[in-house]
């Protein structure tokens, strides 16, 4: 079973000192190891982790540039992970899911990770935002405990 992840849930894996590190960690092994998944990941999802990541007004550790860029190069050729690309169908469908839902702007990027997942077959996305989400009734949403 493939696993989809939002931001928040790869910085909290990446980020040793993050809140729910040891939570999102329990979650990844129980989901590879003992469900024999993988978990998927977009660019945009990835880029959005170099952005967040290194920002010193979010964090008091920030990661440098390069230990955000050293994660995401790590990540690249991990067996553990499926790798998705966004496609036109995905920017069609992000669109009409902001139209059909009434979404503004400030919803953006988390309609577009949610229809590139949808168009993929995805159906499960760890999220620590789950308010984010649940609008979107083709996720099932899940989160560490």
């Amino acid at each position: 079973m493939i696993l989809g992840v939002d931001t928040d849930v790869l910085i909290a894996w990446a980020m040793a000192g993050a809140p729910r590190h040891g939570a999102v960690r329990r979650l990844f092994e129980v989901e590879i190891r003992e469900r024999g998944g993988r978990l998927a990941l977009t660019p945009q999802v990835v880029q959005e982790f170099l952005h967040v990541s290194t920002d010193p007004r979010r964090f008091e550790q920030p990661f440098s540039m390069a230990e955000a860029l050293q994660v995401c190069r790590s990540l690249i050729d991990a067996r553990e992970i499926q790798w998705i690309a966004p496609a036109r169908d995905v920017l069609r469908r992000t669109l009409d899911l902001l139209t059909e839902l009434r979404l503004g702007r400030k919803r953006i990027l988390d309609t577009a990770l949610a229809a590139t997942l949808e168009c993929a077959g995805v159906r499960r996305l760890a999220t620590l935002n789950a308010r984010d989400f649940e609008i979107f009734s083709f996720l099932e949403l899940v989160g560490p405990t």
